[in-house]
């Protein structure tokens, strides 16, 4: 009888011990706030980046809290209040860990670089990623708006590649 409970509660600890081993985070991305930044501008139908500028920008494009669970990766984004969902992608090593997002929020609002007030039925965001350091990802943001039927100028997609950095700390700036 003691040694029954002896054994079951060895495997009760082996249990315990192999199911924490499997939620450690096993990728260099840190979790946590990261600013982002626009650096390229690919495509820019809504004018929302300046356009008075080269193609090569520097411009903020809000914050996003990056959230690891196993292979799971989210992002609550400040831009219009939208979640980012995604994984990391096969393949990745340690020092490549590749990723994407995706997030969709309804009846968006937003303010065209013309001065055109848009509400559209959807607003969606892919995002790919590959890890530079703990501290950086970097990669291409597609944007893309889908008006209301009265709003056909309000249609219209922002390809940039950005950085986000977090908390300052670039993979070329010593933590």
């Amino acid at each position: 009888m003691a040694a029954n409970r002896l054994f079951r509660s060895l495997l009760l600890s082996a249990l315990a011990l192999s199911l924490g081993v499997g939620c450690t985070n096993a990728y260099l991305q840190n979790e946590g706030p990261y600013e982002i930044t626009a650096v390229e501008v690919i495509r820019d139908d809504c004018f929302l980046l300046d356009a008075t500028r080269s193609s090569s920008v520097k411009e903020s494009w809000d914050t996003g809290e990056l959230i690891i669970t196993g292979e799971v990766v989210r992002m609550n984004y400040e831009l219009m209040d939208m979640q980012l969902i995604g994984a990391f992608l096969e393949g990745g090593s340690m020092d490549d860990d590749g990723f994407m997002l995706d997030g969709s929020v309804a009846n968006a609002s937003f303010t065209t670089g013309d001065g055109t007030q848009c509400t559209v039925e959807q607003a969606t965001v892919h995002l790919e990623a590959t890890t530079q350091c703990a501290t950086q990802f970097d990669g291409v943001m597609r944007m893309r708006y889908e008006p209301r039927v009265q709003q056909p100028q309000c249609a219209c997609e922002v390809w940039m590649r950005y950085q986000a950095v977090q908390g300052g700390r670039s993979c070329t700036i010593a933590p």
